[in-house]
């Protein structure tokens, strides 16, 4: 028969101390305090050269064969009176064939499924897709843009609706402002809309499915997009009019000195890239020997494929030119990443009529004019790659031999004015003085 420990008064708790060990170090003691077999004080050596340490309630049963210590909180805020009542219903509960802990553990368990499943869009939007996609973009305006668009769109309309409330009928009436007013910007909320809300579906947290699918379902509700949107391309100067640009831009150098911007500019223009692409290039990238800038997948514009661009002489001699070769190829003299709208306003404080994207359009036309080079090669130089046709190309090592020549073909155009192939130039203003 188990000894009877003799139930200790609130005076000889309340004296009950830590213990040291053999080298003499305080060392935490547990002491029985009687009143309700299995019921302990563990006392805490002190903290920081304290007198006293901290005190705890513990209860200790053998449950399923294994010994357990199960906690009743802290000593004085739990009452020994308290502690003692607790201790009861825990030996009642065992002796009835209930494991408290993993009954505990259970009931934790519940909650922490309940409250996981009580977020709200704009806390999860927060929490978990805005910072999963910041990493992914290339810059930070598109961080910015995003949380804009979720600012100003989303949020007001579904941001404190908990992810499994959120109806079609929400989404809908979110999109109807901005549908017909702003439709590129509508597209890009409801896409963030159904990604966020998809994701919430992943990770459990929504058991419905998703009302912010479009296809056969918010399409129902809305006038087709190119019916309310007119779509307006990128400025771009003619093609006939790219030398004249080039020249323009050289002059800025001249006047000014170094211009990293300029040379940016030029090199975009003759690789046929995105300004995002030629103003993030890194030398990692550059192959000077081979004359060859390799893409890696997934970093521009979220290409799922490596891809080659072939350099020209005059892009090469612009490589060379540059100040250092290691990080990104063109920065400010301050050696910041030079800003998106330094290449976008050039064109248009030159005196012409286009922003730096519109370049693709001018090598595009310039291209189709020719007709010397084809569909695929000029596209794939472009780095079009969504077509059957580009598809098909891709397969036979995206045509590199032959975009090298279009590359050649556009340089030699844009440099010197000259077409090739006993094909004439003739000036703009020369056509307009004979029209």
């Amino acid at each position: 028969m188990p000894k009877r420990v003799k139930e200790l008064s609130e005076t000889s708790i309340r004296r009950l101390k830590h213990t040291y060990n053999a080298s003499g170090e305080p060392y935490k003691a547990v002491h029985a305090v009687g009143g309700v077999s299995g019921l302990y004080v563990q006392c805490l050596p002190p903290i920081d050269g304290g007198e006293k340490g901290a005190k705890q309630w513990l209860y200790r049963s053998v449950i399923g064969g294994k010994r357990r210590w199960i906690g009743l909180g802290g000593y004085p805020s739990v009452p020994t009176k308290k502690a003692r009542e607790s201790a009861r219903v825990l030996q009642d509960s065992i002796k009835s064939g209930i494991d408290p802990v993993s009954k505990k553990r259970a009931v934790l368990a519940e909650l922490k499924a309940k409250q996981a499943k009580e977020i709200t869009f704009e806390g999860f939007a927060r929490d978990s897709y805005i910072p999963k996609e910041a990493k992914e973009y290339k810059s930070t305006t598109q961080v910015r843009r995003l949380n804009q668009h979720l600012r100003e769109y989303a949020f007001p309309h579904i941001g404190n609706l908990l992810l499994n409330d959120i109806e079609r009928i929400h989404i809908v009436n979110l999109l109807k402002p901005i549908w017909e007013t702003k439709n590129p910007t509508a597209k890009r909320v409801r896409n963030h809309v159904q990604r966020i809300i998809q994701r919430a579906i992943a990770e459990g947290l929504r058991i419905k499915a998703n009302p912010a699918v479009w296809k056969d379902d918010l399409e129902l509700s809305f006038p087709k997009a190119s019916k309310v949107h007119t779509v307006k391309h990128r400025r771009s100067i003619d093609w006939r009019e790219l030398p004249k640009f080039v020249k323009a831009i050289h002059g800025l150098e001249a006047i000014k000195g170094s211009r990293p911007d300029v040379h940016c500019m030029l090199f975009m223009i003759l690789t046929v890239s995105r300004p995002s692409e030629a103003r993030l290039v890194e030398w990692d990238e550059i192959d000077l020997e081979e004359k060859i800038w390799k893409q890696p997948k997934g970093k521009y514009k979220a290409e799922k494929l490596d891809w080659d661009i072939p350099l020209c002489p005059t892009a090469i001699k612009i490589l060379k030119s540059m100040p250092t070769r290691r990080g990104r190829v063109f920065s400010t003299l301050r050696g910041a990443e030079i800003h998106d709208k330094y290449l976008s306003t050039m064109p248009d404080a030159l005196g012409f009529d286009a922003v730096a994207h519109g370049f693709r359009a001018t090598f595009r036309t310039w291209g189709q004019d020719q007709q010397r080079f084809t569909e695929e090669s000029l596209e794939l130089s472009m780095k079009h790659t969504d077509t059957d046709s580009t598809r098909a190309a891709y397969a036979r090592s995206q045509l590199f031999d032959e975009r090298r020549r279009v590359i050649s073909a556009y340089e030699k155009w844009a440099m010197k004015g000259d077409l090739g192939q006993d094909k004439t130039v003739v000036s703009i203003n020369k056509q307009r003085r004979a029209n």
